[in-house]
């Protein structure tokens, strides 16, 4: 799996490479807002880069995904402000897995009434709703599994034993992913700085397959064994 995503994403890395570099901007002292916005961008590169070579798991190649959406959408920005234009408008990444099509929607669907027993648009079924992409809506809304990003873990599930198993991605301890932690940057309260911050900073090595956590194993279709 990480092979295809990997083949993926190569070329995107050099897209947008070539876009920052080609496109250096050149800011007046009183754009101070611009060169926040730029600043980011090229930070985000940056950790996307240094993230790609690192990277040994689909949740950490999702993560260079999201940090290149980082790059481009903040590099768009700063671009626009410099020529005295409108801010294109932001599009949040898919929460239940960042490697789906940009989120198209975050609130109640009003030409939709929900039935009563339609899931909830969080990944609790409670709580805030999360962005997701068109697919994912459409199957939450029919009731119907989701294509989510899983993260393997060591879990205990006996006394003495473990096994290395997969579970949703936002299901590790958010002390043990800043994946899971973050939402890559979709959740309240997160943003796209401290996504970028934390990579720069290599938390994303606090892999929660090293050792055993908790989790619970009663909701079924969570867990999948890779290895005992």
């Amino acid at each position: 799996m990480c092979g295809t995503i990997r083949v993926r994403l190569e070329p995107r890395l050099v897209e947008v490479g070539e876009r920052l570099s080609a496109s250096e901007l050149s800011l007046c002292d009183d754009e101070e807002q611009v060169a926040r916005e730029y600043s980011l961008a090229l930070d985000a590169y940056t950790a996307a880069g240094k993230l790609f070579d690192e990277a040994a798991e689909p949740v950490e190649l999702a993560g260079v995904s999201a940090l290149l959406d980082i790059a481009v959408r903040h590099f768009a920005v700063a671009s626009a402000r410099h020529e005295g234009k409108h801010a294109p408008h932001r599009r949040g990444r898919c929460f239940y897995n960042p490697l789906h099509d940009a989120a198209a929607h975050t609130g109640p669907d009003a030409a939709h009434k929900p039935k009563k027993r339609q899931r909830r648009n969080s990944p609790t079924g409670r709580g805030p709703a999360v962005p997701m992409c068109a697919e994912c809506r459409r199957r939450a809304q029919a009731n119907l599994p989701l294509d989510v990003l899983p993260a393997a873990v060591s879990v205990k599930v006996g006394r003495r034993s473990h096994a290395l198993v997969e579970v949703p991605y936002f299901a590790v301890p958010h002390d043990r992913s800043i994946w899971s932690a973050t939402g890559y940057g979709s959740l309240p309260g997160s943003s796209d700085a401290e996504l970028v911050r934390r990579v720069m900073h290599g938390e994303y090595r606090r892999a929660g397959k090293d050792s055993a956590i908790s989790i619970s194993t009663k909701k079924r279709g969570w867990l999948s064994g890779r290895r005992g």
